[in-house]
């Protein structure tokens, strides 16, 4: 349909009348004015084609806020087609500076051709937003009857608040405004606006300050862009149909505006947007993707612009296709559990397995869990998926049981959504308990943010998982910002320490400060110690030094699907898997405190001897060879200078001593067997290092029928 044209003489005519009067046509679903008479003129105080651009931008820019929405519903309904309209409604005179209660008629007629236009008047019936001049009984009437139904209006086109087209409508303004862009030469865009910290702005200032900023918004783009060309999206989030053309100008100028907006209570904005240079789309769907772009950078606190581009097709492109066919992927088993070691870093052996998550999809290949886990978050389907792997896990680990095969423990990861969406821990232990695993067997795995759920239902779950037999470790331990405050209010077995402190090993030594702190501080909470991430061996010497349980990471090995898992182990390639018999030995190795003695009062220790931490260690007598477990940086520097051990040799896991210690010391070992307490040596001589010693036996192999013995130097002498 095209703009319908007066002659000259009805034009001439029609804008003569002193009636104040308007003549609209409906085009593209966007109310066009045609003409305007000398009498609206002169009411609205301003030139033709003042008022023609005001109608056709900005109409209801002088409306009551209160009346706004209702009335622009009213008149684009009957400008759509609809019967007459009658409506009654106050708009601000910027001359008195006061509102006027105006009453607006229209009525539909057809031109010669059959075009259909609409007129409306307009009379001012009242004065003063309250109408301290009395109305007819009849307007009166009207105003309230049209105030009660604009609640019940479900259809209506613009949003109550700031008088901007809602999303229904702006979604159809920008599809029928679309062909005049492209028939201009220019290039259809939709940016899309978030304000970054709403929530914490309302919750500081108050609900009417929050509106207050809609409102300063909304302002804003009125001020760039026509009201049919702006839409509000919901809560704090608009949207703008313009040419991509000059965008970026336009973008910032926004930008700044929104620094002193609302009297400076203002906040930044995130705009994405979509051009539909990149693709041919409807405006429905150029406005997901440009909040699919506004989305991209969630969460930073300054204005930014971000545009919809070829990278964040192909993750949105994924993301759908995560979302469409996870069903079919558990059915199919396109989804499967990789296992990757946990090496115990007293023996280099596999002590545990985590089971990691793989989806091995049949048209695009390998997805890893980056590229799914969140979208499942997002969707509320993660705690399926996390079930899903544990079944697989129970029958992997049931096949192996079958062959014969040495059962380790083997670690699952829960979402925090998981104790959100079900209740994860029967849905664990039904079918742990209906498996011929045991729980002790499964090792449950959770992230840091169950922080932000209720911390008594946590407990609870907790407590419930240990009941049930199952070990429970903190996940990502010092990922967030509550890590110290959780181990406060949970009992976790493990803390599994994320993989940012290797990734920051090699470029910072404050690294190494704080996870050798906090791993001592572990030791004294009786909790056992996991690092993630490990690659190198420098770190895996340093995390034998500092005390860390056990290690992760591709230095160990990569995760493997089930037949690879299994075919390494079988060919003996690699780490070898701790017999479950020796792993009471081992722990208990693991778990001795290097860092303070736990001994009995009968004994000093005088530590002022000492510039470090007071040597200690753990030794392992195998008939005549010993063996080095475990050491301090203090009892390392002995071993050295006694030459028991060569400095290459330190942090390689088991060093067998060069040489035995002299006969004092090994009787006195003997006796601490035999004891099962500690005790004492004093002058025990070695190269010329006399020292006093306190020994005691903390772990006997039934395997190897070996004895683990820790061992304290209370005091330290040099003859030279």
């Amino acid at each position: 349909m095209t703009k319908y044209e007066f002659n000259e003489i009805e034009r001439n005519i029609l804008e003569s009348l002193g009636t104040p009067m308007a003549i609209y046509q409906c085009l593209d679903k966007k109310v066009v004015t045609l003409l305007v008479t000398d009498g609206l003129c002169k009411l609205m105080g301003a030139d033709r084609q003042t008022v023609i651009e005001l109608l056709d931008n900005d109409m209801y820019r002088d409306t009551h806020p209160d009346d706004k929405a209702r009335v622009a519903d009213a008149a684009l309904k009957f400008a759509s087609g609809g019967d007459s309209m009658d409506c009654v409604y106050r708009s601000l005179n910027h001359i008195t500076n006061q509102y006027a209660m105006i009453h607006s008629h229209g009525e539909h007629f057809f031109t010669h051709s059959g075009v259909m236009l609409s007129s409306t008047t307009y009379a001012v019936v009242g004065f003063g937003e309250d109408g301290e001049d009395p109305l007819s009984e009849k307007l009166a009437s009207n105003y309230m009857d049209m105030l009660v139904k604009e609640s019940l209006i479900r259809d209506n086109f613009y949003d109550s608040l700031t008088g901007l087209p809602n999303m229904s409508y702006f979604l159809s303004l920008a599809e029928a405004a679309k062909k005049s862009f492209l028939a201009d030469g220019k290039t259809p865009a939709i940016a899309y606006i978030d304000l970054n910290g709403m929530k914490m702005f309302n919750e500081r200032y108050g609900l009417h300050e929050g509106d207050n900023l809609i409102m300063s918004v909304s302002h804003i783009l009125r001020k760039y862009f026509p009201v049919e060309r702006c839409g509000r999206m919901g809560s704090d989030h608009f949207a703008v149909f313009l040419p991509y053309e000059g965008l970026e100008e336009v973008i910032n100028n926004i930008f700044e505006d929104m620094e002193n907006a609302n009297e400076g209570r203002t906040l930044t904005m995130r705009v994405g947007v979509y051009s539909n240079a990149f693709e041919d789309v409807s405006a429905s769907r150029g406005c997901d993707r440009a909040k699919i772009a506004c989305d991209k950078e969630k969460g930073i606190y300054a204005s930014k612009l971000l545009v919809y581009d070829e990278q964040l097709h192909n993750e949105s492109t994924l993301y759908e296709y995560v979302i469409n066919n996870f069903e079919r992927a558990l059915k199919e088993r396109w989804i499967t559990p990789y296992y990757q070691p946990i090496v115990r870093s007293v023996n280099g052996m596999v002590c545990d397995e985590e089971a990691l998550a793989r989806w091995i999809d049949p048209n695009i290949g390998l997805l890893p869990p980056d590229m799914f886990i969140g979208q499942l978050e997002k969707v509320k389907l993660i705690h399926e998926l996390d079930i899903y792997i544990l079944e697989r896990v129970l029958e992997d680990m049931e096949e192996n049981k079958r062959a014969g095969r040495d059962l380790i423990p083997v670690s699952i990861n829960l979402s925090r959504y998981d104790f959100e969406l079900c209740d994860i821990v029967e849905e664990i232990y039904t079918r742990v308990n209906s498996s011929t695993i045991t729980p002790d067997l499964i090792t449950i795995e959770i992230t840091e943010s169950v922080s932000l759920l209720d911390p008594d239902y946590i407990n609870t779950q907790i407590a419930k998982l240990h009941n049930y037999g199952f070990k429970v470790w903190m996940d990502d331990f010092g990922s967030g910002y509550s890590s110290l405050n959780i181990l406060q209010k949970y009992d976790f077995d493990t803390l599994k320490f994320d993989m940012r402190f290797m990734r920051e090993f090699t470029e910072s030594k404050k690294s190494h400060l704080i996870l050798r702190e906090l791993v001592q501080m572990a030791v004294k909470l009786d909790i056992d110690t996991l690092v993630e991430g490990v690659e190198t061996i420098e770190q895996v010497k340093f995390l034998r030094e500092i005390g860390v349980n056990k290690m992760q990471g591709y230095y160990w090995g990569k995760p493997n699907p089930v037949e690879v898992r299994n075919s390494i182990l079988d060919a003996k390639i690699g780490q070898a898997l701790e017999k479950p018999v020796e792993s009471t030995y081992y722990d208990a190795i693991s778990k001795a405190n290097l860092t303070e003695p736990i001994i009995s009062g009968e004994f000093d220790i005088n530590q002022e001897e000492f510039f470090g931490p007071i040597p200690m260690g753990v030794l392992e007598f195998d008939g005549d060879d010993i063996y080095i477990l475990r050491y301090n940086k203090s009892y390392a520097m002995y071993l050295m200078n006694t030459d028991f051990a060569d400095r290459d040799k330190l942090g390689t896991g088991y060093i067998k001593a060069k040489r035995r210690p002299e006969p004092n010391f090994i009787n006195t070992v003997m006796r601490c067997i035999e004891s099962d307490k500690w005790e004492f040596l004093r002058g025990s001589d070695e190269l010329g290092y006399v020292s006093d010693v306190l020994v005691k036996c903390i772990s006997y192999n039934p395997v190897s029928k070996v004895h683990a013995v820790e061992l304290v130097i209370i005091s330290l002498n040099s003859k030279s």
